[in-house]
């Protein structure tokens, strides 16, 4: 029942992360005939499942390329920490609740407050109100 409700909770989390993930980046629609690729780290039972969300995803923005790695939620820390310190962290990832204080404090995760506000496509109401504020850092 666990992995259903996660599964659940990714599908309608999502498509808001990698539009979030593909605003931060600078992407925009149309300006290259090469779609845009995000690199999205997909952990445990999510990781499993993802890939399915992805595919609709890429169906309805056709310029967004997503390439999923899935890692086991027991080496996730270590290896976002690593690429870190090795400046080769992912377009995209997900990130324990529990590790946002920590990554905050390292500078590892970029607030997307200024971007969110001029997004026509992600907007707080779209989403569960608890999910959404496990996000907010201060």
């Amino acid at each position: 029942m666990r992995a259903i409700r996660r599964a659940g909770a990714a599908r309608r989390i999502l498509p808001g992360l990698l539009l979030a993930a593909a605003i931060s980046c600078g992407c925009s629609r149309g300006d290259s005939a090469k779609p845009t690729v995000l690199r999205f780290w997909a952990m445990g039972r999510e990781g499993e499942v993802v890939q399915e969300l992805v595919t609709d995803f890429e169906r309805r923005n056709p310029d967004i390329h997503v390439v999923v790695q899935q890692i086991p939620w027991s080496a996730a820390h270590e290896k976002l920490l690593t690429a870190h310190v090795g400046r080769s962290t992912p377009d995209l990832s997900q990130l324990g609740n529990t590790w946002i204080a920590e990554f905050a404090a390292l500078r590892a995760i970029e607030p997307l407050n200024s971007r969110l506000r001029t997004s026509s496509a992600i907007r707080e109401s779209g989403y569960f109100p608890g999910i959404w504020d496990t996000n907010i850092l201060g």
